[in-house]
């Protein structure tokens, strides 16, 4: 493809250079542009990607859409102007990759948690049924972008491709609220979606709750009536967004309010065994997923593929077949009868949850947690008010500071804890080196009792600034096991 062939298909306000130059690939990050990319500039509120289009350049970039003029590019560069850049790169990309999403079958999975965990439900299941499938998420993220749950447009295009030149036939992504926003899944076609739920999160960019699901379910609305839309309606504002989709959904619900309906027949630490009844018949299964939120996370995998026509009871041996997710209600049994639970939650329903999966596996529970910072700092005394009243002890530690101090952060969770009535020294402890809340955490554990490791689940990095710091909790968490 000629850059001239992009003129013939969008509006672009000016367009100058050599424009008879081929376009091979694209991409928004200049370290990792390859030969022969078309480079698209974004303005962020840390960096822009307009001061870095000569750098793209120099690596071999033949041309850049930007959305005002850049200096110094050298004399015949391709450079196409745009009002806006994140809303055109979607389409764009995808017409430069071949449009990778008319080939495969993409299902999108959105929502404030559970996402990671029924991706791979759809993923082990779908391999089983002979469709090979791949996921795009937070645990099998793009090079370019590793902490994001889903990639910018570019490289989530050239992934769809290369996956597409595999052999690949299902491509399954977690769609975050920030991808939504930014257009990373613009020029992407899915044919099924699942929402998870709605909660209070990434009011940091949202601003609002309302406006944070609205984000998803605009993009869900966008999608109605052209392939399954599944929803799990085991959440309290579920009523508000069916009326807001109309027609066309699926419901699913472990509550008994949906189309789809599972009910848990027995549950523990090996996992639960769950009866779904759909419309013409009922089906039943054991996952090895422990907690009624996997159980839950196995429910709407089952509904979008029932939704897609795959035979149920093959659907439910293929979803008994995942194992584990790495960093979701992960189990690490120690030598003196404890047990370390390590998981993502980092919003207040996420951890209430976990902490009410980890009472119902022991006699006590030792929590160590931090927040985020750069983000929603409203939700910290929320979350610390949680911990307190689920608890029994409770270790206050960084988890991700990036651009902000680490005190700051466990300021917010301390003053949700005082809230309740807990004195620091006595119910809580603060220990901002998060290696070492882990250790003491585990090292004042007893038989029976469970320390949940909450937070980071998979990460292995904390962002201190620009600075990156190698932790995993799981690593420590055995490393503390070790030295007791």
């Amino acid at each position: 493809m000629k850059i001239s062939d992009l003129l013939k298909i969008f509006d672009f306000k000016d367009a100058r250079g050599n424009l008879d130059l081929a376009v091979e690939g694209c991409s928004s990050d200049s370290r990792h542009v390859r030969p022969g990319d078309l480079f698209f500039c974004f303005s962020g509120e840390k960096a822009d990607g307009h001061d870095y289009a000569l750098q793209a350049i120099k690596k071999g970039a033949v041309g850049v859409v930007a959305q005002r003029v850049i200096p110094n590019l050298p004399e015949g560069t391709p450079f196409l102007l745009v009002d806006d850049v994140r809303s055109c790169v979607g389409p764009i990309s995808s017409t430069i990759c071949g449009h990778p999403s008319l080939k495969l079958r993409v299902l999108g999975v959105t929502g404030t948690s559970g996402k990671t965990t029924t991706t791979y439900f759809l993923e082990r299941c779908l391999n089983f049924l002979g469709r090979k499938a791949e996921i795009l998420g937070s645990l099998n993220p793009t090079p370019e972008f590793p902490f994001h749950t889903t990639p910018e447009a570019p490289a989530l295009q050239r992934r769809l491709k290369e996956f597409l030149n595999s052999g690949g036939e299902y491509a399954v992504l977690e769609v975050s609220s920030h991808a939504i926003h930014f257009g990373r899944v613009n020029g992407v076609r899915f044919e099924g979606a699942v929402l998870t739920n709605i909660y209070r999160d990434h009011l940091d960019l949202h601003k609002t709750q309302k406006e944070y699901a609205l984000t998803k379910l605009r993009w869900l609305k966008s999608l109605c009536g052209k392939c399954p839309v599944v929803v799990n309606v085991d959440f309290p504002s579920s009523e508000e967004c069916l009326e807001f989709l109309g027609e066309g959904v699926v419901t699913v619900s472990l509550d008994g309010k949906g189309e789809i309906n599972g009910t848990i027949l027995q549950t523990g630490n090996w996992g639960s065994r769950i009866k779904v009844n759909f419309p013409g018949g009922s089906v039943t299964f054991r996952i090895a997923l422990p907690g009624e939120v996997n159980a839950s996370n196995s429910l709407s995998a089952f509904g979008l593929l029932f939704s897609l026509g795959f035979d149920p009871e093959k659907v439910a041996i293929g979803l008994s077949i995942l194992e584990e997710v790495k960093g979701r209600y992960k189990k690490i049994p120690s030598p003196w009868g404890a047990s370390v639970v390590i998981d993502y939650a980092h919003t207040p329903i996420a951890l209430e949850k976990a902490l009410n999966f980890a009472r119902s596996m022991g006699k006590r529970v030792i929590l160590v947690f931090g927040c985020v910072g750069s983000g929603d700092k409203e939700k910290r005394p929320i979350m610390g008010r949680i911990a307190a009243r689920l608890a029994d002890l409770v270790f206050v530690t960084t988890d991700d500071p990036r651009d902000e101090d680490p005190r700051s952060t466990i300021e917010g969770i301390k003053e949700g804890l005082l809230q309740e009535g807990l004195k620091e020294g006595e119910g809580f402890f603060v220990v901002s080196d998060r290696a070492k809340a882990i250790q003491e955490a585990i090292g004042q554990s007893k038989e029976g009792d469970v320390i949940l490791i909450a937070g980071r689940g998979h990460e292995k990095y904390q962002r201190f600034g620009k600075n990156l710091i190698y932790l995993d909790d799981e690593e420590e968490a055995r490393k503390a096991m070790n030295l007791r």
